[in-house]
C-alpha cells in the first residue's frame, strides 16, 4: 500500500479563488445574491464624506450576519472569528476582517434593515421552496 504525502503548508504556483473551495450549491451564494438586491443608498449616505478611516461595506456586514444566522450563530465575536477562519465567511466578507465591535454596532445601527433583509430572505426561500 502507498502512503500519500502530507501536504500541509504546501504553496501553490497559481493562487486559488475562495469560490473554488465552496460547493456550487452552497447557501452562501443565495445570501450574496439576496443582499445584492437590497438598496443601501440611504445607509451608505450616512458614511459618505465623513472623516476618519473608511467604514466597512454595509452589504458585506449584512452578508456575514445573515450567513451566521442561517448557521445559528448570533455572537458578534464568533462572527468576527468566522470571517478570519471560515472560507464561506471569508468569501462573503471579501476577505475583510471586521472586529466584533464593528459587527455589533452594525447590528444595532442597522437593525431595521437587517430585519427587512431577514423578512425578504424568508419570502424568497419560501418562493424557491428552500
Amino acid at each position: 500500500m502507498a502512503l500519500k504525502e502530507d501536504r500541509i503548508g504546501q504553496t501553490w504556483l497559481v493562487p486559488q479563488r475562495l469560490i473554488d473551495f465552496i460547493p456550487g450549491n452552497h447557501i452562501c451564494y443565495f445570501v450574496a445574491n439576496l443582499v445584492e438586491e437590497l438598496d443601501f443608498r440611504e445607509i451608505d449616505q450616512k458614511y459618505m464624506h465623513t472623516p476618519g478611516e473608511a467604514a466597512y461595506s454595509r452589504r458585506m456586514l449584512l452578508r456575514i450576519v445573515i450567513m451566521a444566522s442561517i448557521d445559528g450563530i448570533f455572537s458578534s465575536r464568533r462572527i468576527a472569528r468566522l470571517a478570519e477562519e471560515n472560507l464561506v465567511y471569508m468569501y462573503l466578507s471579501g476577505m475583510d476582517k471586521p472586529d466584533f465591535r464593528t459587527i455589533n454596532r452594525f447590528k444595532i445601527e442597522c437593525g431595521d434593515q437587517i430585519e427587512e433583509a431577514f423578512k425578504m430572505t424568508v419570502k424568497i426561500a419560501r418562493k424557491w421552496k428552500l
